[in-house]
């Protein structure tokens, strides 16, 4: 038998900036909130050209990623804004197509 959690221990509470302790959701939902917040970054903090020097970062770390992770990845980023999901989706297959283009025995190997 694996270790059993003993729920009448609580953490140590240790300063960083003033205290801090681990938080635990007690709603029955656990329902989290992850793309509230970057949408409004994407749509009231980003300017166009800061939105597609993101968008160029991005693609530029997920290109080498196998499919279901870019795809995973585009979910979310359609979530927090559909306009955030299409340029990263737009840029990801404008490097697949340079790839299958530029190197197509490469491709090949990689099955692209």
């Amino acid at each position: 038998m694996g270790p059993v959690e003993a729920s009448d221990l609580k953490e140590h509470v240790w300063p960083v900036i003033g205290d801090c302790k681990r938080y635990e959701d007690v709603t029955e939902e656990k329902d989290e909130d992850n793309f509230t917040q970057p949408g409004i970054f994407w749509n009231k903090v980003l300017d166009q050209a800061a939105r597609m020097r993101l968008v160029k970062n991005i693609v530029v770390s997920l290109k080498d990623c196998k499919g279901f992770i870019q795809d995973r990845a585009i979910e979310n980023f359609t979530k927090v804004d559909p306009e955030f999901g299409r340029m990263v989706r737009a840029g990801v297959d404008a490097e697949y197509n340079v790839i299958k283009d530029v190197a197509p025995e490469l491709s090949q190997k990689l099955k692209i």
